[in-house]
């Protein structure tokens, strides 16, 4: 949880609806080579989502929300082609 508001001792077993109500529009992302292994290990540990996917613009994406309402996705390039993109717009190998 991102927006965790008490320690773990203090937290309740479910996320107040109106303190979490505007996290619907956040999302984060994350840079992750091995997807498969994300989404078992994420699976393994009781996360509710689905296989990864490749979206239209050519990453590959295992998308899902934390328990405070917030987007994450954890995505790579699909193919050598959208790599060659990503490097060259973020200086970086992938």
């Amino acid at each position: 949880m991102l927006n965790t508001m008490y320690e773990r001792e203090h937290r309740s077993p479910r996320p107040d609806p109106k303190r979490t109500a505007a996290h619907r529009d956040t999302g984060l992302f994350f840079a992750c080579r091995d997807l498969d292994a994300a989404y078992e290990h994420l699976r393994a540990h009781g996360v509710d989502l689905q296989p990864p996917r490749v979206a239209p613009y050519g990453m590959r994406q295992l998308s899902f929300r934390d328990p405070d309402g917030y987007g994450i996705c954890f995505q790579w390039p699909s193919d050598e082609r959208w790599a060659g993109q990503w490097r060259k717009r973020y200086g970086f190998d992938v």
